[in-house]
């Protein structure tokens, strides 16, 4: 059947009306599913790309919780126990893990909960030869092992950890709490961030239970 001009242009003139609400709707079914992941994204103002034990995720500003802040709450004595009994490389450095907690204004229990939940102090993993109590992430200015910062001494790796924490997570990102800063320190997508927090908190808190 032969359409004239008119019939023509009608036809397409249709077609196209048809086309262009397609692409229209379209444009918003992709708009409305971006939208979410941009949104999500920005509920983190600053958020950066990596962390020490990861990519950066996770919960930030979260203000309840076991705060890490504060004087020490187990001796050096008591460290050096501890770390004896898991016949840590690291044994004989409580006066360290210490003395570095009052300089960084952050209790030392902590720090030695990190380290035994991270490589059962030193005992497993790259900390054997990289000597960092915290597993960290390498970055530009430190020597590399695996993507993992390597240090000349367990004094460099010990000081490392608690000048991370505090400049970074604390100071810069306002996180104080483990509730806060064990999801961005260990990933929710690469670590069961629930159950680190809860071994990190009953370590802590048997020490303190214990006495020096």
């Amino acid at each position: 059947m032969l359409y004239g001009f008119d019939d023509f242009s009608s036809r397409r003139r249709t077609l196209f009306l048809i086309a262009l609400a397609a692409a229209l709707v379209w444009m918003i079914v992709q708009f409305r599913g971006r939208s979410n992941a941009f949104y999500s994204s920005m509920s983190a103002p600053g958020q950066p790309a990596q962390s020490a034990s990861g990519n950066l995720s996770g919960s930030f500003g979260a203000l309840d919780g076991d705060s890490i802040i504060g004087v020490p709450t187990i001796s050096a004595a008591k460290i050096d126990q501890v770390l004896a009994s898991y016949d840590s490389p690291a044994t004989g450095k409580g006066q360290v893990i210490y003395d570095m907690g009052i300089k960084y204004g952050i209790d030392p229990a902590y720090c030695l909960a990190f380290f035994i939940h991270e490589s059962t102090a030193g005992t497993r993993g790259v900390a054997t030869v990289t000597m960092s109590i915290g597993n960290i992430r390498t970055t530009p200015g430190y020597e590399d092992y695996q993507g993992y910062r390597k240090y000349p001494s367990w004094e460099a790796g010990i000081e490392d950890w608690y000048k991370l924490i505090r400049n970074l997570y604390i100071d810069e990102w306002k996180l104080t709490t483990i509730q806060a800063i064990i999801p961005v320190y260990a990933p929710p997508v690469e670590n069961d961030t629930n159950n680190y927090v809860e071994i990190v908190r009953t370590l802590v808190n048997s020490w303190r239970a214990a006495g020096s």
